[in-house]
């Protein structure tokens, strides 16, 4: 028993330290928006991108997100980047609310500004693909048939979702679910106790754990129980061909849709 409370502390202090995106006092809301066009574009044709709880940088690495968008731009896909935890700061919104709401104010401040400058046409319905602490918001997005009209997204896809509140997936657009079988921070068990539902797919990679997706984290971030001597315990790792066969996935979801 004390094993166990020691590695989910350990667990939630790794996680804690994992560092958002800085906001500089003079930053504005929309510095955190990017719009990354298909190479056969098409306004019609979109998706938004929410990150985990470190935002569109993932420790060092600049890249990941702007990456995956590449994959997506490839099969006539635009994407807005939303850096959603910087943004929001950014915005010095002065509201009481709790994370799942922040999130989705900002998706919406996104969408608009997306429509405003020309990229999003006003009419068409798109996707939401979250990461990790994005599921906080996401999830009840899903279930909401008003929300999802009002922003016109047709469909969600959730890598490795976080579920903290303990929302009861009921989605009203398919949802695509990829996660990791060894993931210890979004427990697979706990995705199968919250949204093993209809119109919800779940593809688990059973020797995948939290962020298996990014190319970066291929010497993974772990820790001991003792120091030097017990075998590491990875909490962030990236695993070839989960990443591969997700990322195809992703595209077959969104295209389908």
């Amino acid at each position: 028993m004390k094993t166990v409370l020691k590695l989910l502390v350990v667990c939630s202090l790794f996680i804690s330290c994992i560092p958002m995106q800085k906001v500089p006092k003079d930053a504005k809301m929309t510095d955190f928006f990017h719009f990354q066009k298909a190479k056969d574009y098409d306004a019609s044709k979109w998706a938004v991108f929410l990150p985990g709880t470190g935002g569109l940088k993932i420790f060092k690495d600049t890249t990941h997100y702007y990456n995956v968008a590449e994959k997506l731009n490839a099969e006539g896909i635009s994407v807005l980047l939303v850096d959603n935890a910087a943004a929001y700061k950014a915005s010095k919104r002065d509201v009481e609310e709790e994370e799942p709401s922040q999130i989705l104010w900002t998706l919406e401040e996104a969408l608009k500004w997306a429509k405003k400058k020309g990229d999003i046409d006003q009419n068409s319905n798109g996707s939401i693909v979250g990461w990790s602490r994005a599921g906080l918001g996401l999830i009840p997005l899903a279930n909401d048939v008003a929300e999802l009209k009002r922003l016109n997204v047709k469909s969600i896809a959730l890598f490795y979702p976080a579920n903290g509140y303990e929302i009861q997936l009921q989605p009203k657009v398919p949802v695509l679910i990829m996660t990791g079988g060894r993931d210890r921070i979004v427990k697979v068990d706990d995705i199968f106790e919250y949204m093993v539902v209809e119109n919800a797919t779940i593809k688990v990679y059973d020797d995948a754990y939290h962020g298996y997706d990014v190319e970066s984290l291929k010497k993974g971030k772990y820790f001991r129980l003792i120091p030097f001597i017990s075998k590491k315990n990875y909490l962030l790792k990236y695993d070839e061909k989960a990443a591969k066969e997700s990322f195809n996935e992703l595209i077959k979801f969104l295209k389908s849709k």
